[in-house]
């Protein structure tokens, strides 16, 4: 299958604003579709602007590179192309990180025919570390759209072609019921896949198993020898390569660069600085702590998940359905949370004494949602309610996940993790 065939959900936030006085900023990890957004922004243009030129780039390019070497060197490149400044002209750069000073560069682009109307420019990057270098010549010159690895709702509808895609309300159970009793075999078996192999799009989309291991080996190999290696410059490859499979064993837990530090036998100054690379790589996410009272409740280290569960696979070579664990379901869990709510939203909850929820979820009324993972079924809620009962008025929802019950007790609902991607709440 094609994996044009995969609707994303982030083309609807992107449409509107072409042929805008804006540059669009389309960023994300390598491999998660980026480039096949691009194309199909392209056919959106060449359909609704029709009179309208385009040119395309790929800026990781080597013969590319002269074309960057200044401003004069791109207008004449692009004159040659479409006639510009003649015209309109929608001007794509693949992987525009690897632009010399690239921020300052688009920025004197921009602002040499903001009025005139006549250009918009449209970049993809895949380093945030870059492209926030990049950000403060571009303030109020960009939006930035992120793109994500398939999510499992996307995944889902696009096996499931003929789904409604309308989210489920959490206050209408019958709809939740009837939903899942009518997808619930295939919900269980594509979560274990997407459990298992993650989100890539040429992994998803590959139907043999060993061909979907080797695209996946393949993506995690260019990552540190492309990205890591050549681009970001890290010279202790093997150190990285030890802490990446180090936290890809400890998701869902707090980070400790003290003891990353010891066991890798390389400085705490280097473990935060890889850290910050796989986070801006958009390898990792970390997770801080939520308080209501600093001195009393606060543990300071943050919680750490992939942002691809197949890296999870990748680094323990553990391909099988039946080791899923309640960690990795956990982590499913979060990448549900992070589709629908920005990160900075999404915290977590543990007391000195050691009292933990997984998920603290603000909301924009100013209270907050409690989620916690219990993939394993042992249901019990006892963290909700003492924090509940702490918080009175704080809390809107309480939700505990679980592998395949739905129902509600007194004031908890409890949602099967197959089912949390497609409830609003």
């Amino acid at each position: 299958m094609s994996i044009k065939l995969i609707k994303r959900d982030i083309l609807d936030e992107i449409v509107p604003w072409l042929g805008k006085e804006k540059i669009l900023i389309i960023k994300g990890a390598r491999q998660v579709g980026k480039t096949t957004i691009l194309r199909q922004l392209k056919k959106h243009i060449e359909k609704k602007f029709p009179n309208d030129k385009l040119v395309y780039i790929v800026a990781d390019d080597l013969e590319n590179q002269p074309i960057f070497s200044s401003r004069r060197a791109l207008e004449n490149y692009i004159s040659r192309k479409t006639g510009f400044p003649e015209g309109f002209t929608f001007l794509f750069i693949d992987e525009f990180q690897y632009i010399s000073q690239a921020g300052q560069f688009l920025k004197n682009i921009f602002d040499k025919y903001k009025d005139q109307k006549n250009l918009q420019i449209i970049v993809s990057g895949s380093s945030s570390l870059e492209i926030t270098k990049n950000q403060e010549f571009l303030t109020g010159r960009a939006l930035e759209f992120m793109v994500e690895r398939i999510s499992f709702k996307e995944f889902f509808v696009w096996k499931e072609q003929t789904i409604n895609k309308t989210m489920l309300s959490l206050n209408n159970f019958e709809e939740l019921e009837l939903f899942y009793n009518n997808f619930k075999i295939s919900l269980e078996n594509l979560l274990n896949e997407y459990l298992i192999f993650g989100g890539y799009p040429e992994v998803l989309t590959t139907k043999m198993e060993r061909e979907k291991k080797i695209i996946l080996s393949s993506i995690i190999k260019t990552y540190l020898e492309k990205d890591v290696v050549n681009f970001l410059r890290v010279e202790n490859v093997s150190a990285f390569n030890g802490m990446l499979r180090i936290l890809s064993e400890q998701i869902g837990n707090m980070v400790n660069i003290s003891k990353l530090s010891d066991d890798l036998g390389i400085s705490a100054e280097t473990v935060r600085k890889y850290l910050d690379i796989m986070e801006g790589t958009y390898i990792f996410k970390r997770v801080l702590p939520y308080h209501k009272n600093i001195r009393k409740e606060i543990v300071k280290m943050p919680k750490i998940y992939l942002l691809d569960l197949g890296i999870k696979s990748y680094f323990s070579r553990s391909w099988n359905f039946d080791n899923v664990s309640g960690e990795m379901a956990e982590n499913f869990v979060y990448l549900s949370l992070k589709t629908k709510i920005e990160n900075d939203d999404i915290l977590f909850y543990r007391t000195k004494m050691g009292t933990e929820i997984d998920f603290v979820v603000k909301t924009d009324d100013s209270k907050i949602n409690l989620i916690e993972s219990k993939y394993r079924n042992h249901l019990r809620a006892n963290a909700l309610k003492s924090f509940k009962n702490k918080y009175p008025n704080l809390v809107k929802y309480s939700i505990v996940i679980t592998k395949n019950i739905l129902k509600k007790k007194e004031d908890i609902y409890y949602i099967p993790a197959t089912l949390l991607p497609f409830v609003k709440y």
